[in-house]
C-alpha cells in the first residue's frame, strides 16, 4: 500500500519566489519614463491654473491670494521640469543623469507635500478672501445647472444667490483639498521609490539594465582578448584595426624569397633542424632506380658462423 503524503494542494510557494525574481529582472526604465510623463502633464496643467487664478483674485482685491497662486505655480513648474529631466535621464541611461534624477524626485516629494499642505491652510485661514472674491466673480453671471440627460435650469445670479453658490462650493472644496493633499504625496513617494530602484539597478552590474548598455568609452572597439575580424580591405600582411596593441608587427626580411624546390611534390621546409638539406630526394629523378644494382651479388657463398 501506498504510504507517501499527497502532493501539496494551491499554490507552490517557488510561484511566487519566481515572481518576484521576474519583477526583480525586469527593467524600470520603462516605468521610469511613463511615470516621468503624467507627472509632467499633470504639473504643467496644475500650474497654469493657478497662473490663471492669479488676475482674478487680483482683480477682486485679493493680493494675498494671487500671490499664492503664483508661488504655487512656480512650484508646480519646478515638478514640471524635473520630471522632464526624468525622462531625459532615463532615455540616455547614464549613470550621473539617473542619479541626479532620484534625488531630484525625492525633492519632489517634499514640494507636493508642501504645496499640498499650502493649500490645505490657506483654504482655511483665508476662507473670507476666497468667498468674497468667489461673491464678486460670480454675481451677475448666468449658471446653468447640468445633469445626466443636459442642462435643467438656469439663471442670472444676484448677491445672496451668488454667495450661497460660493459657499457650498467652498464646501465640497475643503475635502477635496485634504483627499488631494493625501493622494499626490503618496504618489510622489511611490514615484521617487521607482526612481531609487531603478538607480539600483543601473548600479548593478548584474541587472538587466546593463545588457542593452554600451561601455562609455569603447562601445565600438573590438575586445582585446579576441582574434579581429577579417577585413578585405588591409593589404596583406597588415594589421588589423581592432587588433590589440600590444601585438608588435614585423616588416619582411630584405633580399629575395628563398631558394624553392623544382619539384613540384616537394614543399619547401625553409625551417628543418640542423643536419637536414633541403632540396630533391633525387638529383637524376626516377632514372637511377630504373637502371637496377649496380653489380651483381653472389648468394651461393655464405659467411660461416663463428658462434656454431
Amino acid at each position: 500500500m501506498d504510504t507517501r503524503p499527497p502532493p501539496p494542494q494551491g499554490k507552490s510557494p517557488f510561484s511566487s519566489a519566481r515572481r518576484r525574481r521576474k519583477l526583480i529582472m525586469t527593467s524600470l526604465r520603462p516605468v521610469v519614463i511613463t511615470v516621468a510623463v503624467l507627472g509632467g502633464i499633470w504639473s504643467l496643467f496644475s500650474g497654469i491654473g493657478f497662473f490663471r487664478n492669479a488676475p482674478i483674485y487680483s482683480d477682486n482685491g485679493s493680493s494675498k491670494l494671487s500671490l499664492l497662486s503664483i508661488i504655487v505655480g512656480v512650484l508646480y513648474m519646478v515638478v514640471m521640469g524635473i520630471e522632464i529631466f526624468g525622462i531625459f535621464a532615463a532615455s540616455t541611461q547614464k549613470l550621473v543623469f539617473v542619479r541626479i534624477y532620484a534625488y531630484l524626485a525625492g525633492l519632489v516629494v517634499l514640494i507636493i507635500a508642501a504645496v499640498g499642505l499650502v493649500r490645505v491652510v490657506v483654504h482655511f485661514t483665508l476662507k473670507d478672501d476666497i468667498l468674497n472674491v468667489c461673491t464678486n466673480a460670480t454675481t451677475g453671471d448666468t449658471i446653468i445647472y447640468t445633469g445626466i440627460f443636459g442642462p435643467i435650469r438656469g439663471g442670472v445670479l444676484d448677491a445672496q444667490e451668488a454667495a450661497a453658490w460660493c459657499k457650498r462650493s467652498y464646501d465640497r472644496d475643503s475635502w477635496s483639498e485634504i483627499v488631494a493633499f493625501l493622494i499626490t504625496t503618496v504618489l510622489a513617494m511611490m514615484f521617487a521609490v521607482v526612481a531609487f530602484n531603478y538607480l539600483r539597478q543601473v548600479l548593478d552590474p548584474t541587472s538587466p539594465v546593463n545588457n542593452a548598455r554600451e561601455p562609455q568609452r569603447f562601445g565600438s572597439a573590438f575586445p582585446s582578448h579576441y582574434n579581429p575580424p577579417y577585413n578585405p580591405n588591409m593589404p596583406y600582411g597588415g594589421q588589423y584595426g581592432g587588433a590589440p596593441g600590444y601585438y608588435q608587427s614585423y616588416p619582411a626580411p630584405a633580399g629575395p624569397p628563398p631558394h624553392q624546390s623544382t619539384d613540384a611534390f616537394v614543399p619547401p621546409y625553409p625551417g628543418k633542424p640542423p643536419g637536414f638539406v633541403g632540396g630533391d630526394d633525387t638529383k637524376d629523378g626516377y632514372q637511377k632506380h630504373d637502371d637496377g644494382p649496380s653489380e651483381e651479388r653472389d648468394v651461393t657463398t655464405r659467411t660461416p658462423n663463428p658462434f656454431r
